[in-house]
């Protein structure tokens, strides 16, 4: 009864009032909750915050600002309840250019070094997604001579899922696939070319039906271990 009403408030605030400002996670423990997890949208539907609870030493704190509807700079932090500090671990900043339908999201690590710069070009269903990765020896002259170059081939479908992602490194010969099925309760996802060859199948939660219908950016968890509470502007 408890999950019905859960629900039927879910189904309500994002039917009459989709402008969510917040969501909750709990884990159940036995008799009790405690809070594991919160997100924080703006009024235009922006995730704008995500932090995390439950770890005795640190937790990660997620934050993210937008300019015109577009995300600009997201940052990582470890926050230190005790000494009330967030401590930068990496930091973004993203850059667009309309007319090549192109993304680049620089990631620096907290001296400023570069991690990586990523290059997003994309049609209505393909997006080529080009890294020049640092990611060993961060470095403040990002040369891509140097750099690992990854190159990820992401194909859509006519409603904007993922079917397939390609997958290619420049220090291997060989590439790996992602490719997915959807289905009205969850979907597959195939792993190929791979050491690790698989395929798996998640199961939509009715919560997740609903987010996805709302493009809302949160990911929820297995029902039977988490419960969710919404506010909304």
């Amino acid at each position: 009864m408890k999950k019905l009403l859960q629900l039927i408030l879910f189904i309500f605030i994002i039917g009459c009032c989709p402008k969510i400002k917040s969501i909750t996670e709990y884990n159940k423990n036995d008799n009790n909750s405690t809070k594991s997890r919160v997100a924080e949208f703006d009024k235009k539907g922006n995730k704008i915050l995500e932090r995390n609870f439950g770890n005795q030493r640190s937790n990660s704190v997620f934050k993210i600002e937008y300019l015109n509807g577009k995300k600009t700079k997201e940052t990582n932090c470890d926050y230190f309840e005790k000494q009330d500090t967030c401590v930068v671990r990496q930091f973004s900043f993203y850059e667009y250019n309309p007319k090549e339908n192109l993304k680049i999201q620089t990631m620096h690590e907290p001296d400023s070094a570069v991690r990586f710069i990523r290059k997003s070009y994309k049609t209505r269903n393909l997006e080529v997604i080009t890294t020049n990765s640092w990611e060993m020896f961060p470095t403040k002259d990002p040369n891509p001579e140097y750099a690992i170059k990854l190159t990820d081939s992401v194909f859509y479908d006519s409603k904007g899922r993922e079917i397939k992602r390609l997958h290619f490194n420049g220090n291997f010969k060989e590439i790996w696939s992602e490719k997915f099925q959807y289905s009205k309760n969850g979907y597959t996802k195939k792993i190929s070319g791979s050491r690790m060859d698989t395929t798996l199948f998640h199961v939509y939660s009715k919560l997740e039906k609903l987010a996805n219908k709302k493009h809302i950016d949160f990911e929820f968890k297995d029902a039977s271990s988490h419960t969710y509470e919404f506010n909304y502007h």
